[in-house]
């Protein structure tokens, strides 16, 4: 694999707008248009791209990705999420989720190596939403935000590092809290159901504990980590909880549609729980998360596709959901990049 032929999808699904949101196969389907979601995680992907293979054409990518940023953001540093293809917004309501991944996004970008003047718009858009984190009320809303302000943390910038680590301090008790009020002897999670993106929130506790040095912290993490780790690792291989129908306690598991952006999510939280602790179990789990989008999963099926360079939208009860959208798309490269390095 290498960067000129690896994920070529990613430049058929961008246009001189941003990343399209679905495709029919691997050809883009401009009826539904664009999310800022996409958009936001697309710009970690294609950081991550260029950081692992340095060609320029990412950095253009970067640049598109962040112009979508800027047109959706309001004056007052909220993020509107779903735009036609004819380049309207059409949501009137406020995504905590929309906005805790553009945070998430502008603050990898703060914090990597690349060029001030790639950055500058990333500062300005992060300047605005800052008041808007106090008023979070949703636990990933707060785990994507948190996962930002690590970043944020670390980045040289204008921010002081006390303020930012007072946001990182109210974010991580509110989501503690969440834990303390639902979690119990059997059920280690932050609320009633194991539903999407579950990685992200003990992995946002990871790097508040890196920042803070909080034990409380790392236990809690760990905790939640290993009872998502014997959900999904049940079979031996990794197999996401399903979205047609998550997880409620006292319920099963729904085994169908598994969807890529678990396999992602939970490969990054592994990795943080191997560097911060060391366990090479963690280690084998990323990479096993990694090994499901090549047909190491319940389906022995690669959703992977070497002819576009794109990936599957899913793992269904009857194979892989033949089309290949943007989120499928960015999780297949974000465990791409960063499972690399544990090789």
């Amino acid at each position: 694999m290498n960067g000129k032929s690896l994920f070529n999808h990613l430049f058929i699904l961008t246009d001189d707008t941003g990343m399209m949101q679905h495709s029919i196969g691997s050809t883009p389907n401009p009826k539904y248009g664009y999310t800022t979601d996409d958009n936001a995680r697309a710009i970690i992907a294609s950081a991550m791209m260029y950081e692992m293979y340095k060609e320029e054409k990412f950095l253009n990518l970067i640049k598109r990705y962040l112009s979508f940023l800027m047109y959706a953001q309001d004056e007052d540093g909220y993020f509107r999420n779903f735009m036609t293809y004819d380049r309207k917004f059409i949501d009137d309501d406020f995504s905590e989720d929309c906005f805790g991944r553009c945070m998430w996004a502008l603050g990898y970008l703060l914090d990597s190596p690349l060029d001030d003047r790639i950055k500058l718009s990333a500062l300005k858009m992060i300047e605005k939403s800052l008041p808007i984190i106090d008023d979070l009320k949703y636990i990933r809303g707060k785990a994507y935000t948190l996962i930002g302000l690590y970043h944020i943390y670390n980045a040289e910038n204008k921010f002081k590092k006390d303020f930012i680590k007072g946001k990182i301090v109210n974010l991580t008790n509110d989501i503690i809290k969440w834990y303390e009020k639902n979690s119990n002897d059997d059920w280690k999670w932050f609320e009633g159901t194991v539903s999407y993106d579950n990685g992200i929130i003990p992995l946002s506790l990871l790097k508040s504990f890196i920042v803070l040095k909080d034990e409380k912290i790392l236990d809690i993490a760990l905790e939640s980590l290993e009872f998502l780790d014997s959900i999904c690792f049940r079979n031996g291989y990794f197999k996401a909880v399903g979205c047609k129908g998550w997880y409620e306690r006292g319920k099963n598991i729904a085994e169908f549609d598994e969807q890529p952006v678990e396999a992602y999510t939970m490969a990054l939280m592994y990795i943080d729980a191997y560097n911060v602790t060391g366990n090479e179990k963690y280690r084998e789990r990323a990479l096993a998360c990694d090994d499901w989008f090549y047909g190491k999963n319940s389906k022995g099926v690669s959703l992977y596709d070497e002819s576009s360079g794109g990936c599957s939208d899913a793992i269904t009860d009857y194979g892989v959901n033949s089309n290949e959208g943007a989120e499928s798309l960015i999780s297949i490269i974000i465990s791409h990049c960063a499972t690399s390095e544990l090789k």
